[in-house]
């Protein structure tokens, strides 16, 4: 009995055999056996009662619950749970509940983010965190997403550093002491592509960020190292930590045409393009755009466009000279008519210091503008995995 594990495209989700050489046990389905007809011959039997076997997984269902579901649709706690901050939550407080104003619009919204955080998917979701200009918040947006995830979702988070040289994730998340890297990982990745791997054995090469919730796979100090890891090499780490995350946020390095950037974008989910409204960062970031769009073009694959159109803009606030507003505008303009959204992440200090980034430290304004970014992400991994689920189906 074998043991190896080589897992699958991500698009193709066989089950896994663990077995190589024992034959497959079959059951005589009911529906199958031909009975024997007095004074017939055998092939004249067989072709006689042919029989048809029906697929009971593509039957329709009795009930299709379309009206039921209509109604429980418009069940939401989160209207009926009474207010939590604000003004409304003070005077029911001091009216010792006596008074209980409705929630505010602020909190409802805030509610409505965090339900969408909470959802489940079919598989296993990559977003990606892309920009080719250094300096724009990359490490800091996969952090403070990672946290936001880890949190508020409940599920099981990882923040990868995919830098094809030296990443900074190491320097912006805790340590705990660990000296352990992705490169460390590659090395023994044989004994976790196999069906006896365990979580907590994996664990052992990620740091994890204690209250934050979610673990870290950083990036190699070393840049020779990090050469090391191509396309064929990020396939199979990807593979391994796929079966124990539900979220992996990969943070980037600069140059897009690197295999293990390349070999990122063909099984990303969900595009994040951090940016600073200056020119030079608008501008590499529509280059990457740009170098998407083509991909497809060339190839046929719309999977690069789609990202493109997909893509969630976080503008970040960098230091230096300020920009005009009416040059804002046009910036943010020229980013509108190519992504789906975009949304600001205000300035703060705990995120600024070029050290650990701690969202416990982080104030009420970032922390609600990754919530609302993080929402916005959910919208659209929930629209990808209702895509690839129906087409699944309809195989």
């Amino acid at each position: 009995m074998s043991t190896n594990w080589q897992g699958s495209e991500r698009k193709s989700r066989a089950p896994i055999s663990l077995t190589d050489t024992e034959p497959e046990t079959i059951t005589a389905d009911p529906a199958m056996i031909i009975h024997a007809v007095p004074g017939a011959e055998p092939a004249a039997v067989a072709k006689a009662e042919t029989p048809v076997v029906e697929d009971l997984h593509r039957e329709a269902p009795l009930v299709s619950g379309r009206r039921s579901a209509a109604v429980l649709r418009k069940e939401n706690v989160n209207d009926q749970l009474p207010p939590a901050t604000g003004w409304q939550a003070f005077l029911r407080a001091v009216s010792f509940g006596l008074i209980s104003p409705k929630v505010g619009a602020a909190e409802l919204a805030r509610r409505a983010d965090l339900s969408a955080i909470q959802r489940v998917y079919s598989r296993p979701m990559q977003i990606m965190v892309a920009q080719p200009l250094g300096g724009v918040g990359k490490t800091m947006c996969s952090v403070g997403l990672g946290s936001t995830f880890g949190i508020h979702s409940g599920q099981q988070t990882l923040v990868w550093d995919n830098n094809e040289m030296m990443g900074t994730a190491g320097v912006r998340t805790n340590a705990n002491d660990s000296t352990r890297t992705v490169w460390d990982l590659l090395n023994v990745l044989e004994s976790f592509e196999t069906v006896t791997a365990r979580k907590g054995e994996l664990s052992y090469y990620t740091r994890h960020q204690g209250n934050n919730q979610f673990s870290v796979l950083v990036a190699d100090e070393d840049a020779d190292r990090m050469k090391s890891i191509g396309a064929d090499e990020f396939n199979r780490i990807h593979t391994v930590v796929s079966r124990f995350y539900d979220t992996i946020i990969v943070d980037t390095g600069n140059n897009t045409r690197s295999a293990n950037w390349l070999a990122s974008i063909e099984v990303t989910d969900q595009l994040v393009i951090p940016t600073t409204l200056k020119r030079n960062a608008v501008v590499s970031a529509l280059r990457m755009i740009e170098q998407l769009e083509s991909m497809s073009e060339r190839t046929g694959n719309p999977h690069y466009k789609d990202l493109v159109s997909n893509a969630v803009v976080l503008v970040t606030q960098g230091g230096g000279a300020k920009v005009s507003a009416a040059e804002q505008a046009e910036l943010r303009e020229n980013l509108a008519s190519a992504v789906r959204v975009l949304i600001d992440i205000p300035y703060d200090g705990a995120l600024d210091t070029g050290s650990i980034i701690d969202r416990q430290l982080v104030g009420d304004p970032a922390r609600r503008a990754f919530e609302r970014a993080s929402a916005e992400i959910a919208e659209g991994l929930l629209a990808i995995d209702r895509t690839t689920s129906t087409k699944t189906t309809n195989l």
